[in-house]
């Protein structure tokens, strides 16, 4: 059994992939004319295919998954993450939900020009993963709501503020306890 729990938006993801695939073009001719001492070359090798590979990633759940972005599928939270894989089995990121902490509300990028919000899941075994929420279909904060329900959470949890702190609100945190 598998639920929905939010959609990727048809338009912003349309744009993403017609972004990536302009970027494929343009870095593919780059790559073919130039020889291994340019740098333009090893920029090439490595950006074309994770473009590529992020263009395809969505256009896939666009078009064969009705746009589904965040999915609860026997007892693991499935999501397409923000960063790029850090495997070769899976693009997809997959938290199980007896292995969730607390979710929160945050930059994917802090300090960017760009204000790219996401949704954080802090793991009990290790690490956290990431949700690129401006691409849903929702805002944030009722995708974020739906995913506290929904993971049994409840509604109370922290949220990452959307710059990172100065050294005075650190010393502050350290010297509270």
């Amino acid at each position: 059994m598998w639920m929905v729990i939010a959609r990727f938006s048809y338009i912003k993801t349309g744009a993403i992939i017609c972004l990536a695939l302009l970027v494929v073009g343009l870095m593919a001719p780059v790559v073919y004319h130039h020889n291994l001492r340019d740098p333009g070359f090893w920029l090439g090798v490595v950006g074309v295919p994770l473009c590529a590979l992020a263009a395809l990633v969505l256009l896939r759940e666009l078009l064969f998954h009705r746009g589904r972005a965040v999915w609860l599928e026997d007892g693991v939270l499935t999501f397409v993450p923000f960063d790029p894989p850090t495997g070769l089995k899976s693009v997809m990121g997959r938290v199980a939900v007896d292995d969730i902490r607390e979710i929160k509300i945050g930059r994917l990028v802090p300090g960017s020009i760009i204000p790219f919000r996401g949704i954080y899941v802090s793991r009990k075994s290790r690490g956290s993963d990431d949700m690129p929420a401006h691409l849903y279909s929702e805002p944030v904060e009722i995708v974020f709501a739906r995913l506290n329900q929904v993971l049994g959470l409840g509604y109370a949890t922290k949220r990452v503020p959307d710059r990172p702190p100065g050294i005075y609100e650190v010393w502050a945190n350290l010297l509270r306890g």
